[in-house]
């Protein structure tokens, strides 16, 4: 009985010794072993296509490649040995939905006529009550007497209404004189408060760049941006291709102007050097020509960077900083 206990442990640690060593081999290649890309950028003037590109990716000894070209095939090819594991062309095909029971409700809408209804006959106005007509009992005095009383209510009326259209006058004249100099004031106001402001927002800006201008000058910031500056070079140069090489012919139609551009091409020609090739052409306006780029990144220089870049205490200390001022 132990012996057979013993014998299922032994097995069951063998299996958990492949299981993580091949893990472990996993994680060295993944880390380790570069991804490879190659580019192939092609342009001939007879073709009249504007541009043609190759390009594949590749990993592990082709294990695993991707390749997109165009304008041949125009979408991008994920291999696994033989097998396409992914075409971007190819659509994934949905389920189709189940089908589910839904309930129409129709709405009958009728226009209802009412034939009987007949149009309301017009009836005859009411006979209006006759007048009450008094007799004649007033006599001219009476009438007299109510003519002079109308007149003078009526002088009375009238020197009512110009003592109040002169009052009115004054009082809206006082009342505008008042609104003119409460405006005035206030306009002063807000005149020195928007001087106060912006002397405020002055003072707070150079007090900004004073304290930003004292980090930039600290030895933390020269520190860190020594050690990240030289982490992100050295990042770069291992991703720039290694080999590049290409020859293109160049005419703008001017010669003024194709003599500008091989200006420009002898200002970089320390850095091209002899991978490229440039041949004017004074007479056309043509670019054509062919450029093969072909280079390798690694995950493990890629990690290396952002770690030493992530953990630096001098950045920190400054990301600190520029973080206590902004809030």
């Amino acid at each position: 009985m132990i012996t057979i206990l013993l014998t299922i442990l032994k097995v069951l640690g063998i299996l958990l010794l492949i299981l993580l060593s091949a893990l472990i081999l996993l994680i060295l290649l993944v880390l380790f072993v570069p991804v490879r890309y190659r580019v192939r950028l092609c342009r001939k003037a007879e073709d009249g296509i504007p541009i043609t590109i190759d390009l594949k990716v590749t990993w592990l000894m082709h294990l695993i490649n991707a390749s997109f070209s165009y304008p041949k095939a125009a979408f991008l090819k994920v291999r696994l040995l033989c097998f396409t594991v992914f075409r971007s062309d190819k659509k994934k095909t949905a389920s189709a939905p189940s089908e589910k029971k839904k309930k129409h409700k129709e709405i009958k809408t009728e226009n209802q006529t009412d034939e009987g209804m007949t149009t309301p006959q017009k009836t005859a106005p009411e006979p209006k009550p006759p007048k009450y007509r008094s007799g004649p009992e007033n006599t001219e005095s009476t009438e007299n007497a109510e003519k002079a009383n109308a007149a003078e209510d009526a002088k009375e009326e009238t020197k009512k209404e110009t003592q109040g259209t002169v009052f009115s006058k004054i009082r809206r004249g006082l009342e505008r004189c008042k609104e003119f100099f409460q405006k005035l004031l206030s306009l002063f106001q807000n005149i020195r408060y928007t001087i106060t402001r912006i002397c405020d927002k002055i003072k707070h800006i150079v007090n900004h760049i004073q304290y930003y201008m004292k980090i930039l000058k600290s030895d933390t910031f020269s520190r860190a941006w020594t050690v990240c500056s030289g982490q992100a070079l050295s990042l770069l140069k291992s991703i720039l291709p290694g080999k590049f090489t290409g020859s293109l012919v160049i005419g703008t139609g001017d010669p003024a102007g194709t003599g500008q551009v091989l200006a420009a091409y002898g200002m970089l020609y320390p850095l091209l050097g002899n991978h490229i090739n440039v041949t004017p052409d004074f007479e056309r306006q043509i670019i054509e020509g062919e450029l093969f780029i072909k280079g390798k990144i690694t995950i493990f220089k890629g990690l290396k960077t952002a770690w030493k870049i992530y953990f630096n205490r001098d950045l920190r200390r400054v990301i600190q900083l520029f973080k206590r001022e902004a809030a």
